[in-house]
Protein backbone atom coordinates (compact mmCIF):
# COMPACT_ATOMS: atom_id res chain seq x y z
CA UNK A 1 0.00 0.00 0.00
CA UNK A 2 1.11 3.67 -0.43
CA UNK A 3 -0.09 7.18 0.03
CA UNK A 4 -0.01 9.36 -2.76
CA UNK A 5 -0.77 13.18 -2.94
CA UNK A 6 -1.11 15.74 -5.63
CA UNK A 7 -0.03 18.97 -4.70
CA UNK A 8 -1.33 22.11 -6.67
CA UNK A 9 -1.23 20.24 -10.13
CA UNK A 10 -0.96 22.11 -13.12
CA UNK A 11 -1.70 20.60 -16.84
CA UNK A 12 -1.56 22.89 -20.07
CA UNK A 13 -1.48 21.74 -23.72
CA UNK A 14 -0.48 23.46 -26.63
CA UNK A 15 0.82 26.89 -24.47
CA UNK A 16 -3.04 28.21 -23.54
CA UNK A 17 -5.55 25.09 -22.64
CA UNK A 18 -5.90 24.87 -19.13
CA UNK A 19 -6.41 21.30 -18.01
CA UNK A 20 -5.73 20.55 -14.65
CA UNK A 21 -6.24 24.38 -12.30
CA UNK A 22 -4.51 23.88 -9.20
CA UNK A 23 -5.36 20.31 -8.27
CA UNK A 24 -4.32 19.20 -5.12
CA UNK A 25 -5.75 15.71 -3.21
CA UNK A 26 -4.46 13.27 -0.78
CA UNK A 27 -5.42 9.26 -0.95
CA UNK A 28 -4.58 7.53 1.92
CA UNK A 29 -3.04 4.19 1.71
CA UNK A 30 -5.20 1.29 0.50
CA UNK A 31 -7.92 3.37 -0.34
CA UNK A 32 -10.48 3.10 -3.26
CA UNK A 33 -10.59 6.70 -4.76
CA UNK A 34 -12.43 7.09 -8.00
CA UNK A 35 -12.00 9.78 -10.58
CA UNK A 36 -15.29 11.17 -11.33
CA UNK A 37 -16.53 13.60 -14.21
CA UNK A 38 -17.87 13.94 -17.32
CA UNK A 39 -16.06 13.61 -20.49
CA UNK A 40 -12.99 16.33 -21.18
CA UNK A 41 -13.12 17.23 -17.35
CA UNK A 42 -9.74 16.11 -17.00
CA UNK A 43 -10.27 12.85 -15.19
CA UNK A 44 -7.97 10.58 -17.27
CA UNK A 45 -5.48 13.54 -17.56
CA UNK A 46 -4.87 13.92 -13.86
CA UNK A 47 -4.37 9.92 -13.84
CA UNK A 48 -1.81 9.80 -16.27
CA UNK A 49 -0.32 12.82 -14.56
CA UNK A 50 -0.02 10.65 -11.51
CA UNK A 51 1.47 7.64 -14.03
CA UNK A 52 4.13 9.88 -15.07
CA UNK A 53 3.32 9.17 -18.97
CA UNK A 54 2.74 13.73 -19.01
CA UNK A 55 4.32 16.07 -17.95
CA UNK A 56 2.98 18.74 -15.52
CA UNK A 57 3.51 22.77 -15.92
CA UNK A 58 3.22 22.84 -11.84
CA UNK A 59 2.88 21.36 -8.56
CA UNK A 60 4.02 17.67 -7.84
CA UNK A 61 2.98 14.35 -7.74
CA UNK A 62 3.60 12.42 -4.40
CA UNK A 63 3.78 8.64 -3.47
CA UNK A 64 4.35 7.89 0.30
CA UNK A 65 5.82 11.20 0.66
CA UNK A 66 8.70 10.85 -2.27
CA UNK A 67 7.91 13.53 -5.16
CA UNK A 68 7.77 11.31 -8.26
CA UNK A 69 6.95 14.61 -10.79
CA UNK A 70 9.77 14.19 -12.89
CA UNK A 71 10.42 10.42 -12.20
CA UNK A 72 9.71 7.89 -15.31
CA UNK A 73 6.68 5.82 -14.76
CA UNK A 74 8.94 2.53 -14.52
CA UNK A 75 10.43 3.95 -10.95
CA UNK A 76 7.10 5.05 -9.24
CA UNK A 77 5.92 1.53 -8.47
CA UNK A 78 2.76 2.03 -10.12
CA UNK A 79 0.48 -0.29 -12.42
CA UNK A 80 -2.22 0.58 -15.01
CA UNK A 81 -4.91 -0.47 -16.66
CA UNK A 82 -5.85 0.73 -19.96
CA UNK A 83 -9.39 0.78 -21.49
CA UNK A 84 -8.64 -0.53 -24.46
CA UNK A 85 -6.75 -3.83 -22.91
CA UNK A 86 -3.96 -2.85 -24.53
CA UNK A 87 -2.61 -6.71 -24.60
CA UNK A 88 -0.31 -8.14 -26.81
CA UNK A 89 -2.25 -9.93 -29.43
CA UNK A 90 0.25 -12.65 -30.13
CA UNK A 91 1.29 -13.61 -26.67
CA UNK A 92 -0.71 -16.22 -24.70
CA UNK A 93 -2.21 -14.43 -21.39
CA UNK A 94 0.63 -16.21 -19.42
CA UNK A 95 2.60 -14.52 -21.84
CA UNK A 96 1.19 -11.05 -21.39
CA UNK A 97 1.17 -11.35 -17.84
CA UNK A 98 4.45 -12.41 -17.56
CA UNK A 99 6.37 -9.74 -19.81
CA UNK A 100 6.65 -7.27 -17.27
CA UNK A 101 8.51 -9.62 -15.04
CA UNK A 102 10.66 -11.19 -17.80
CA UNK A 103 11.63 -7.55 -18.45
CA UNK A 104 12.61 -7.27 -15.02
CA UNK A 105 15.15 -10.39 -15.59
CA UNK A 106 12.91 -12.46 -12.45
CA UNK A 107 13.49 -15.77 -12.18
CA UNK A 108 11.51 -18.52 -14.27
CA UNK A 109 10.05 -19.84 -11.21
CA UNK A 110 9.10 -17.18 -9.94
CA UNK A 111 7.49 -15.71 -12.94
CA UNK A 112 5.48 -19.22 -13.05
CA UNK A 113 4.73 -18.98 -9.56
CA UNK A 114 3.54 -15.08 -9.26
CA UNK A 115 1.34 -15.41 -12.66
CA UNK A 116 -0.59 -18.28 -11.77
CA UNK A 117 -1.02 -17.26 -8.13
CA UNK A 118 -2.09 -13.76 -9.92
CA UNK A 119 -4.94 -15.99 -12.42
CA UNK A 120 -5.87 -17.89 -9.49
CA UNK A 121 -6.94 -14.85 -8.07
CA UNK A 122 -8.73 -13.30 -10.67
CA UNK A 123 -10.29 -16.84 -11.97
CA UNK A 124 -8.39 -16.80 -15.18
CA UNK A 125 -5.92 -20.04 -14.70
CA UNK A 126 -7.93 -21.78 -17.42
CA UNK A 127 -7.06 -18.83 -19.58
CA UNK A 128 -3.06 -18.88 -19.43
CA UNK A 129 -2.21 -20.46 -22.90
CA UNK A 130 -4.99 -19.01 -24.60
CA UNK A 131 -4.14 -15.79 -27.03
CA UNK A 132 -6.62 -12.65 -26.34
CA UNK A 133 -8.39 -13.00 -29.53
CA UNK A 134 -10.09 -15.78 -28.58
CA UNK A 135 -11.58 -14.68 -24.97
CA UNK A 136 -14.77 -12.75 -24.35
CA UNK A 137 -14.29 -8.98 -23.50
CA UNK A 138 -14.72 -9.54 -19.66
CA UNK A 139 -11.58 -12.61 -20.27
CA UNK A 140 -9.47 -9.58 -21.76
CA UNK A 141 -9.94 -7.17 -19.09
CA UNK A 142 -9.16 -9.64 -16.68
CA UNK A 143 -6.02 -10.39 -18.17
CA UNK A 144 -5.06 -7.11 -18.74
CA UNK A 145 -5.64 -6.75 -14.79
CA UNK A 146 -3.24 -9.36 -13.98
CA UNK A 147 -0.63 -8.27 -16.08
CA UNK A 148 -1.22 -5.21 -13.80
CA UNK A 149 -1.30 -6.86 -10.47
CA UNK A 150 1.90 -9.61 -11.06
CA UNK A 151 4.07 -6.50 -10.19
CA UNK A 152 3.11 -5.98 -6.95
CA UNK A 153 2.47 -2.58 -7.14
CA UNK A 154 1.38 0.03 -4.14
CA UNK A 155 -0.47 1.87 -6.40
CA UNK A 156 -2.89 0.85 -8.98
CA UNK A 157 -4.38 3.23 -12.02
CA UNK A 158 -7.26 2.16 -14.03
CA UNK A 159 -8.22 4.24 -17.10
CA UNK A 160 -12.48 3.21 -17.28
CA UNK A 161 -11.48 -0.73 -17.77
CA UNK A 162 -15.40 -1.35 -18.18
CA UNK A 163 -16.19 0.98 -20.44
CA UNK A 164 -16.14 -1.37 -23.30
CA UNK A 165 -18.13 -4.27 -21.13
CA UNK A 166 -22.02 -4.90 -21.72
CA UNK A 167 -23.95 -4.12 -18.96
CA UNK A 168 -24.09 -7.38 -17.31
CA UNK A 169 -20.40 -7.96 -17.59
CA UNK A 170 -19.70 -4.19 -16.13
CA UNK A 171 -22.17 -5.28 -12.94
CA UNK A 172 -19.94 -8.63 -12.27
CA UNK A 173 -16.75 -6.81 -13.14
CA UNK A 174 -17.59 -4.36 -10.30
CA UNK A 175 -18.17 -6.69 -7.61
CA UNK A 176 -15.02 -8.26 -8.70
CA UNK A 177 -13.13 -5.44 -8.79
CA UNK A 178 -14.02 -4.96 -5.22
CA UNK A 179 -13.38 -8.38 -3.80
CA UNK A 180 -9.99 -7.73 -5.37
CA UNK A 181 -9.37 -4.36 -3.68
CA UNK A 182 -10.38 -6.09 -0.24
CA UNK A 183 -7.91 -8.93 -1.04
CA UNK A 184 -4.79 -7.41 -1.70
CA UNK A 185 -5.08 -3.78 -0.13
CA UNK A 186 -3.70 -1.88 -2.85
CA UNK A 187 -4.02 1.92 -3.03
CA UNK A 188 -6.58 1.81 -6.32
CA UNK A 189 -7.27 5.25 -8.24
CA UNK A 190 -10.02 4.75 -10.65
CA UNK A 191 -10.90 7.01 -13.68
CA UNK A 192 -14.93 6.31 -14.77
CA UNK A 193 -17.62 8.94 -16.20
CA UNK A 194 -20.29 5.76 -14.86
CA UNK A 195 -21.77 7.58 -11.22
CA UNK A 196 -23.22 3.88 -11.11
CA UNK A 197 -19.50 2.37 -11.39
CA UNK A 198 -18.17 5.50 -9.15
CA UNK A 199 -21.06 4.83 -6.47
CA UNK A 200 -20.64 1.70 -5.80
CA UNK A 201 -16.76 1.42 -6.09
CA UNK A 202 -15.13 4.06 -4.19
CA UNK A 203 -14.31 4.60 -0.65
CA UNK A 204 -14.40 8.23 -1.71
CA UNK A 205 -15.04 10.04 -4.90
CA UNK A 206 -13.84 13.21 -6.27
CA UNK A 207 -16.09 14.84 -8.76
CA UNK A 208 -14.49 17.05 -11.40
CA UNK A 209 -15.90 19.80 -13.67
CA UNK A 210 -13.26 21.64 -16.17
CA UNK A 211 -10.07 21.07 -14.45
CA UNK A 212 -10.97 21.80 -10.95
CA UNK A 213 -12.45 19.25 -8.28
CA UNK A 214 -16.22 19.69 -7.10
CA UNK A 215 -16.45 17.71 -4.49
CA UNK A 216 -14.52 15.01 -2.63
CA UNK A 217 -16.39 12.69 -0.33
CA UNK A 218 -17.72 9.63 0.68
CA UNK A 219 -20.46 8.20 -1.62
CA UNK A 220 -23.08 8.69 0.54
CA UNK A 221 -22.48 12.34 1.18
CA UNK A 222 -21.81 12.98 -2.30
CA UNK A 223 -25.47 11.48 -2.76
CA UNK A 224 -26.90 13.18 0.39
CA UNK A 225 -25.44 16.72 0.74
CA UNK A 226 -24.08 17.16 -2.51
CA UNK A 227 -21.66 20.64 -2.07
CA UNK A 228 -23.10 22.63 -5.60
CA UNK A 229 -26.25 21.90 -8.42
CA UNK A 230 -23.11 20.18 -10.76
CA UNK A 231 -22.70 17.41 -8.05
CA UNK A 232 -26.29 17.06 -7.31
CA UNK A 233 -27.26 16.81 -11.46
CA UNK A 234 -24.36 14.56 -11.91
CA UNK A 235 -24.77 12.43 -8.91
CA UNK A 236 -28.06 9.97 -9.22
CA UNK A 237 -29.65 8.23 -11.82
CA UNK A 238 -32.83 9.71 -11.98
CA UNK A 239 -30.95 12.60 -11.41
CA UNK A 240 -32.19 15.23 -8.53
CA UNK A 241 -35.11 16.71 -9.57
CA UNK A 242 -34.81 21.56 -9.48
CA UNK A 243 -37.62 23.53 -8.22
CA UNK A 244 -36.28 27.36 -8.47
CA UNK A 245 -37.70 30.15 -5.65
CA UNK A 246 -37.01 32.37 -2.85
CA UNK A 247 -36.28 32.23 0.39
CA UNK A 248 -38.84 33.74 2.91
CA UNK A 249 -39.48 33.74 6.56
CA UNK A 250 -42.65 34.00 6.87
CA UNK A 251 -43.87 31.36 9.37
CA UNK A 252 -40.42 30.05 9.47
CA UNK A 253 -38.10 29.01 6.65
CA UNK A 254 -39.77 28.26 3.47
CA UNK A 255 -39.42 28.12 -0.45
CA UNK A 256 -41.36 29.88 -2.56
CA UNK A 257 -41.62 28.64 -6.32
CA UNK A 258 -41.85 30.93 -8.97
CA UNK A 259 -45.16 29.78 -9.75
CA UNK A 260 -46.35 30.15 -5.41
CA UNK A 261 -45.92 26.73 -4.16
CA UNK A 262 -44.83 26.82 -0.94
CA UNK A 263 -41.70 24.49 0.68
CA UNK A 264 -41.33 24.25 4.09
CA UNK A 265 -37.42 23.77 5.34
CA UNK A 266 -37.74 24.72 8.69
CA UNK A 267 -35.68 21.53 9.71
CA UNK A 268 -33.11 22.01 7.14
CA UNK A 269 -29.28 22.46 8.24
CA UNK A 270 -28.33 25.68 6.78
CA UNK A 271 -24.43 25.94 6.33
CA UNK A 272 -24.33 29.25 5.66
CA UNK A 273 -27.57 31.43 6.54
CA UNK A 274 -29.98 32.67 4.07
CA UNK A 275 -31.37 36.18 3.48
CA UNK A 276 -35.04 36.81 2.95
CA UNK A 277 -36.01 36.64 -0.45
CA UNK A 278 -32.37 35.29 -1.49
CA UNK A 279 -32.81 33.11 -4.90
CA UNK A 280 -32.58 29.32 -4.28
CA UNK A 281 -32.80 26.50 -6.14
CA UNK A 282 -34.41 23.35 -4.06
CA UNK A 283 -33.12 19.80 -4.75
CA UNK A 284 -35.54 17.33 -4.43
CA UNK A 285 -34.17 13.36 -4.60
CA UNK A 286 -36.99 11.33 -6.66
CA UNK A 287 -37.28 8.88 -3.84
CA UNK A 288 -37.97 11.76 -1.64
CA UNK A 289 -41.81 12.11 -2.69
CA UNK A 290 -44.25 9.70 -1.22
CA UNK A 291 -48.06 9.66 -2.02
CA UNK A 292 -50.05 11.59 -0.22
CA UNK A 293 -51.88 10.23 3.22
CA UNK A 294 -53.45 13.33 4.12
CA UNK A 295 -54.19 16.85 1.95
CA UNK A 296 -52.86 19.03 4.28
CA UNK A 297 -48.95 18.49 3.18
CA UNK A 298 -49.85 17.00 -0.18
CA UNK A 299 -48.66 19.13 -3.62
CA UNK A 300 -50.80 18.55 -6.05
CA UNK A 301 -49.55 17.07 -9.19
CA UNK A 302 -50.39 16.28 -13.13
CA UNK A 303 -49.04 12.71 -13.66
CA UNK A 304 -47.64 12.65 -17.53
CA UNK A 305 -45.85 9.43 -18.24
CA UNK A 306 -45.48 5.95 -16.23
CA UNK A 307 -42.18 3.89 -16.33
CA UNK A 308 -42.51 0.72 -14.73
CA UNK A 309 -39.16 -0.71 -13.42
CA UNK A 310 -40.22 -3.48 -10.89
CA UNK A 311 -39.48 -2.53 -7.46
CA UNK A 312 -40.48 0.92 -7.73
CA UNK A 313 -42.07 2.71 -10.92
CA UNK A 314 -40.60 6.85 -11.88
CA UNK A 315 -43.76 9.00 -12.74
CA UNK A 316 -42.79 11.88 -14.57
CA UNK A 317 -45.28 14.87 -13.17
CA UNK A 318 -45.30 18.26 -13.41
CA UNK A 319 -45.53 20.37 -9.75
CA UNK A 320 -46.74 23.68 -10.60
CA UNK A 321 -44.73 24.70 -13.72
CA UNK A 322 -41.58 22.03 -12.56
CA UNK A 323 -41.22 18.90 -14.51
CA UNK A 324 -39.98 16.35 -11.96
CA UNK A 325 -39.35 12.82 -11.59
CA UNK A 326 -40.60 10.69 -8.36
CA UNK A 327 -39.46 7.36 -7.61
CA UNK A 328 -42.56 5.33 -6.28
CA UNK A 329 -43.91 2.42 -4.94
CA UNK A 330 -46.35 0.64 -8.03
CA UNK A 331 -49.03 0.22 -5.10
CA UNK A 332 -48.73 3.71 -4.95
CA UNK A 333 -50.54 4.59 -8.18
CA UNK A 334 -53.37 2.56 -7.18
CA UNK A 335 -56.09 4.07 -8.94
CA UNK A 336 -54.56 7.09 -10.95
CA UNK A 337 -54.00 6.99 -14.46
CA UNK A 338 -51.49 9.37 -16.96
CA UNK A 339 -52.97 12.99 -17.53
CA UNK A 340 -54.38 12.70 -13.38
CA UNK A 341 -54.05 14.35 -10.25
CA UNK A 342 -51.01 12.31 -7.98
CA UNK A 343 -51.24 14.36 -4.87
CA UNK A 344 -47.64 13.47 -3.12
CA UNK A 345 -45.74 14.31 0.01
CA UNK A 346 -42.21 15.32 0.38
CA UNK A 347 -39.80 13.98 2.58
CA UNK A 348 -38.44 18.30 3.18
CA UNK A 349 -35.88 17.10 6.04
CA UNK A 350 -33.57 15.29 3.20
CA UNK A 351 -33.67 17.82 0.73
CA UNK A 352 -31.19 19.98 -0.59
CA UNK A 353 -31.19 23.91 -0.94
CA UNK A 354 -28.48 25.82 -3.30
CA UNK A 355 -28.26 29.81 -4.16
CA UNK A 356 -28.88 30.06 -7.41
CA UNK A 357 -26.29 33.21 -8.16
CA UNK A 358 -23.51 30.66 -6.89
CA UNK A 359 -24.92 26.90 -7.34
CA UNK A 360 -23.50 26.38 -4.07
CA UNK A 361 -25.26 24.37 -0.85
CA UNK A 362 -26.61 26.80 1.56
Amino acid sequence: MAQVAVKHLDKVYQGNTHILKDLSLEIDSGEFLVLLGPSGCGKSTLLNCIAGLLDVEGGRVEIDGKDVTNSDPSERGIAMVFQSYALYPTKTVYGNMAFNLRMKRKSKEFIDQKVKETAELLQISELLDRKPATLSGGQRQRAAIGRALVRDAAVCLFDEPLSNLDAKLRTEMRIELKKLHKKIKSTFIYVTHDQVEAMTLATRIAVMDAGRFSQISTPDELYERPANVFVARFIGSPAMNFIYGTISFESGINVISHDGIRFDISSYPFLTKPQNGQRVILGVRPELFHRATSDAKSYSTLLNIVEPLGANVLCYCQLGKSDIVASLNPSDLAGVQTDEELKLEIDLSKVSVFDEASSLRL
